[in-house]
């Protein structure tokens, strides 16, 4: 590179042409990924007074973070909160690309996703909306809580009509860790909303022999109890202290009750309540009755799962 140009300031290279032209991003990204000591210099021309130039200086941030966003790391709260309030197109898109690869505290990431998700919702740049949906499944990543959240606005890109938007949602569905089928029906819109109410019974799930008749220690008086008999084993839901010691049994589940009668003509169901939780690595075990749905976790992770869900049901604790 020119001796000259590499010394000029970095304001006056991004000012080259206007904003319809690709300027000078690269050759400055470049420069800075191997001379650190300009980062600061490229990031206050964010705030810079020519658009053009702001443009080009997220641009190139955006190419410096690739390889070294622990550099962008003294910067987060000015990014955060400065960076983010200006309200332009070109800008607001690069720093989607640029906010989940930073390193930020617990506060720090839902703060970035709530503004993101206003993105999203609000912006009247397609690409802005884009970029945003894809933040913030990246944070969700990093952060089981943000899971259900992404799950919503994916759904809601999908049901958005806007063939960007869909077509971008669909190429984020394959890192889900569920089957496309389940997540599929989880983001369809459903006609109310979904309220769960918390067992209060420590309950096991028992096997016996295929061959067995139901148990004398069974109670049916109980509010939860189920059997099921296969080819292989008879299964029993109960109460956990109704199981005998001797009896081989996996206990320890505590269940979430979906509220009011589940229509048969329903779907989805289910759905909404496991992929969070598949999302938020809970293990779950599903029964369904003739009139509603019931999802149980290990009693260790129940605080945990009625927090996941309470991001997209009502749950009554």
């Amino acid at each position: 590179m020119d001796e000259l140009i590499r010394n000029a300031p970095l304001a006056l290279r991004l000012a080259r042409g206007d904003r319809r032209t690709a300027g000078d991003p690269s050759s400055v990204a470049m420069q800075v990924s191997t001379d650190r000591g300009r980062l600061a210099e490229l990031v206050g021309c964010l705030f810079d007074r020519d658009a053009g130039v702001r443009m080009r200086a997220a641009d190139a941030l955006e190419r410096v973070s690739r390889g070294n966003a622990a550099w962008l790391d003294p910067y987060v709260e000015h990014l955060l909160t400065d960076a983010v309030a200006i309200d332009q197109a070109e800008v607001r898109w690069h720093l989607a690309q640029i906010v989940p690869r930073l390193t930020m505290n617990d506060e720090q990431r839902h703060r970035a996703a709530v503004l993101l998700a206003d993105w999203f919702e609000n912006s009247p740049s397609r690409i802005v909306q884009s970029s945003a949906l894809q933040a913030v499944v990246d944070l969700a990543e990093r952060d089981a809580t943000l899971r259900p959240v992404s799950v919503e606005m994916l759904g809601r890109a999908m049901r958005s009509g806007i063939p960007s938007l869909a077509d971008r949602a669909r190429r984020i569905l394959k890192p889900f860790e569920v089957d496309k089928a389940t997540l599929s029906a989880a983001l369809v819109r459903e006609q109310s909303g979904l309220t769960l109410a918390i067992v209060p019974e420590l309950l096991a799930v028992a096997q016996l022999p295929p061959g067995s008749g139901l148990p004398d220690w069974l109670d049916w008086s109980d509010p939860l109890v189920g059997a099921t008999r296969t080819g292989e084993e008879l299964s029993i839901l109960c109460r956990e202290d109704r199981v005998p010691d001797d009896v081989k049994a996996e206990r320890g589940w505590r269940a979430f009750r979906v509220e009011g009668t589940v229509d048969f003509s329903l779907f989805g169901i289910l759905a909404r309540i496991a992929v969070p939780l598949a999302q938020a690595h809970v293990p779950i075990f599903a029964i369904s009755t003739f009139s509603t749905d019931f999802v149980l976790v290990k009693a260790d992770d129940l605080d945990k799962a009625a927090d996941v869900l309470s991001l997209t049901c009502t749950v009554n604790r």
